[in-house]
């Protein structure tokens, strides 16, 4: 993560990858098929409490953040620049909320939609990675949860992910009495995410890793 001097072209490259990714989320809102596992509680609360969904988001960064310095038992200075990014994330949903208009998509425009939110997000988590700053606290409350519990990190993302759409759906039965943000745009995202991300850095791993090393010349 942060070490040493951070770069420029790093800094561009994770704000890139950052709204990218919050172009993607945002448009996985408008298929009508349901968000990915990690967007579904901050979507279906910010439905319940009428809030906007980056204010919703921000919220649940939070969260999460603060349940890592419970389980870390401190608050490093990694830990606390999470809260700008979770800030630049809520507000980048937000304004691509405003942009992008509501849709009422049938279900292969909707499936369409969808494919392409995932891939945007695929895409722009993998700019985030590659620019090697900071975690976004989704990420970062599994690895905790890894050195806490010595799990690998592939065996608790899948029981995160398990959990977060549990709760989401027990919310939305409890408090509103009906499914909200769950559906096949869930179970496609779980697979079609990450696949975007492996499947990017194949295509443009080594041009833009080259394209990092430069300002190292």
């Amino acid at each position: 993560m942060l070490g040493g001097k951070i770069g420029e072209r790093q800094a561009i490259l994770y704000l890139l990858g950052m709204n990218i990714m919050s172009v993607g989320i945002l448009l996985s809102t408008r298929t009508n098929l349901g968000v990915a596992a990690i967007s579904s509680v901050a979507y279906s609360y910010s439905t319940f409490l009428h809030i906007s969904f980056g204010t919703a988001n921000f919220i649940l960064y939070i969260i999460f953040i603060t349940a890592q310095a419970i389980l870390l038992k401190s608050l490093s200075y990694k830990l606390l620049l999470q809260i700008p990014m979770a800030f630049l994330v809520g507000l980048f949903i937000d304004i691509y909320d405003l942009l992008v208009p509501v849709m009422n998509p049938k279900f292969l425009s909707g499936l369409f939609l969808l494919i392409l939110s995932n891939i945007l997000t695929g895409v722009g988590v993998y700019a985030m990675t590659k620019a090697n700053l900071i975690l976004d606290p989704g990420n970062a409350i599994v690895e905790t949860l890894c050195h806490v519990l010595r799990k690998p990190f592939s065996y608790l993302r899948i029981r995160f992910d398990i959990s977060l759409v549990l709760f989401t759906l027990l919310s939305g039965l409890i408090l509103v009495h009906k499914v909200v943000g769950i559906g096949l745009g869930t179970i496609i995202s779980a697979y079609l995410i990450g696949k975007t991300v492996g499947v990017t850095d194949l295509l443009i791993g080594t041009p833009v890793t080259n394209w990092l090393d430069v300002h190292k010349e």
